[in-house]
């Protein structure tokens, strides 16, 4: 059998992700209509959003990082109740007309509530558009995202289930799009202390892959592809420890100012923030026990973009007297 062959065969699978389980189709009641330059029709169907509220969702979208792709956007929708499909979903990218629908337009009534959405939303646009095949385990953006041992679902259109979200290689492209190219955000510093600059940080969905952030190979593949670069202030190296003592840890990190670090131990949080660029961080004055499991939770303050490392767990050898 012929690649092409195969190829067509994978594209006939897939059809029905492709049109998605809650698919568009063309109705003329909308109560509100704006066009912006590239000719994007933003469209509602809530009495809650006129022209102004569609032409700030526009200016939404548009701070995200584009091309020439945007241009093949033809529409964005925002209705006024729940998706018909699951209550859960507030947003959906349909491939084949090119078109995002927006739900819940009665209770979200400002462009800015629908900001993470709409990044996500779009980054499946421009996945489609540069990555055609990402979806297919065979495609280069897969390998080198480091999915062929994960327990990724190729096959949603056999079955799909809202509570295997995270696992989908279209939402997993598409929350790398929001990390890499998605809007961004400064972050106050006394929020970190309070753990609220860490409950509202930009994450990837699925905190069980690779740090995308730190995926150099990826990162530029991605750049080759599209002819757009990734800002330099998103990137983000998994930190690795570097030095165990009876009382302290120290990490390697991106040499980078401004970035949080929580440490996890037991019941116990600690912070830091980095003022320098010297690529280390260190915890002090904790009680390290044999078999100690510990993680970190990282956020850029400038960008307000982090994620959680992996658990690690300590050993009696690991430890170095002072």
């Amino acid at each position: 059998m012929g690649k092409k062959v195969i190829v067509f065969l994978f594209l006939l699978c897939s059809l029905p992700i492709l049109l998605s389980l809650d698919p568009a189709t063309y109705d003329s009641s909308y109560h509100a209509k704006y066009e912006s330059p590239e000719g994007i029709l933003f469209l509602s169907y809530s009495k809650n959003w006129n022209e102004p509220q569609l032409e700030d969702l526009y200016k939404e979208l548009i701070k995200n990082k584009h091309a020439e792709e945007i241009n093949l956007l033809q529409e964005v929708r925002v209705m006024a109740g729940l998706s018909p499909s699951n209550s859960m979903i507030t947003g959906i990218y349909h491939p084949f007309i090119s078109s995002i629908t927006l739900y819940k337009g009665n209770e979200y009534t400002s462009a800015s509530e629908y900001r993470d959405t709409l990044s996500h939303e779009y980054g499946h646009h421009f996945g489609y558009y540069y990555f055609p095949t990402h979806h297919f385990p065979f495609s280069k953006w897969a390998k080198l995202r480091g999915l062929d041992d994960m327990p990724v679902h190729w096959n949603a259109f056999l079955n799909y289930s809202i509570s295997a979200h995270e696992w989908y290689p279209q939402e997993i492209f598409a929350d790398d799009y929001v990390l890499l190219y998605g809007v961004t955000n400064e972050v106050d510093r006394d929020d970190v202390y309070t753990n609220e600059a860490f409950y509202k940080r930009i994450q990837h969905e699925n905190q069980k892959l690779e740090n995308v952030l730190g995926n150099k190979e990826l990162q530029q593949f991605i750049e080759q592809e599209t002819g757009i670069k990734i800002d330099h202030d998103r990137k983000l190296e998994t930190p690795e420890l570097s030095m165990v003592t009876d009382n302290s840890l120290t990490f390697t990190v991106e040499k980078k100012k401004d970035v949080a670090y929580r440490l996890n131990l037991a019941d116990d949080e600690l912070y830091e923030i980095t003022d320098d660029q010297s690529g280390l961080i260190t915890f002090s004055n904790i009680d390290l026990l044999e078999n100690a499991v510990v993680s970190l939770d990282v956020l850029d303050l400038n960008t307000s973009i982090g994620y959680m490392t992996d658990k690690i767990r300590l050993h009696l050898e690991d430890l170095i007297e002072n």
